[in-house]
């Protein structure tokens, strides 16, 4: 044990110089958690919100899946009624304490409204849903950043 101490303490070789780094790393290391709280910031309710509204959103787009399968004419019919059904179950997602989640699940609805009335119109190919995608990432990002209330 005595020539443990000693090693440690009388040569200055690479371990030791590495082993007196470790305290300059450990202030790194406390910087990375003060982004942690934002992330934090959501509470329950609204994180169960978060959680609802994915899950009806990935159900709204398995029914419309389903339902581009038919076909023409009475596919676009049933495209945009699952489209509106998916935009219902939505809108019941947007009223949490977090305006930010708030307007990106109130976003993702509207997309999918929009994409009903234009299946409804019976278009000569499917419409984009750009707008959709978009939507979907605003409201993961709003989710996951916890931030606006």
């Amino acid at each position: 044990m005595t020539l443990i101490a000693m090693s440690g303490c009388t040569p200055k070789d690479d371990d030791i110089s590495s082993a007196g780094s470790a305290p300059t790393s450990t202030p790194a290391t406390t910087a990375p958690p003060p982004p942690t709280p934002a992330p934090a910031g959501l509470d329950a309710s609204t994180k169960a919100t978060c959680a609802a509204a994915e899950e009806d959103l990935s159900s709204a787009l398995k029914e419309v899946a389903k339902a581009e399968e038919i076909g023409p004419p009475a596919g676009h019919l049933a495209v945009s009624a699952q489209y509106s059904a998916g935009a219902a179950a939505l809108y019941v997602h947007t009223f949490t304490d977090n305006d930010q989640v708030n307007g990106a699940v109130d976003e993702v609805a509207n997309a999918l409204a929009d994409l009903a009335d234009t299946w409804a119109e019976a278009p000569e190919k499917a419409p984009s849903t750009t707008d959709l995608t978009t939507a979907q990432q605003n409201l993961t990002t709003a989710c996951a950043a916890g931030q606006g209330s």
